[in-house]
């Protein structure tokens, strides 16, 4: 076992989770695409607000998965429901990252273009 190897299974499982949550962020993202662009808005601006009471939704609201598990699926300010399609879209997004990851990456060795290793 040489002395590396502890530090490794931490890189491994740090890179994992990065990778989850990049997924959960591109499948919060996909949900504004799907939301916004068959109605001809912005995808840049405004920020994500209640479609309902048009309020912006706080950052720390806006968290994938968890910002709707902790408001319990209701907007904060008028107690509204939110669609479970939101979260629902960001942890199938976010697994389908880490299990790319796992599949691809085994060994926990990240590969970049042209055959670089990350770690």
């Amino acid at each position: 076992m040489s002395s590396l190897e502890p530090f490794s299974e931490v890189v491994t499982w740090v890179v994992a989770i990065w990778v989850t949550v990049l997924g959960g962020v591109i499948g919060s993202f996909l949900n504004v695409v799907v939301y916004r662009l068959p109605a001809g808005k912005s995808l840049v601006t405004p920020g994500s607000q209640c479609p309902t009471c048009n309020h912006p939704i706080r950052w720390f609201d806006n968290l994938p998965v968890f910002g709707w598990l902790i408001l319990r699926g209701r907007c904060r300010d008028c107690h509204a429901a939110i669609s479970p399609r939101y979260p629902i879209v960001e942890a199938i997004t976010a697994a389908m990252f880490l299990v790319l990851y796992l599949v691809e990456c085994p060994d926990g060795n990240l590969t970049l273009i042209y055959g670089y290793h990350l770690l």
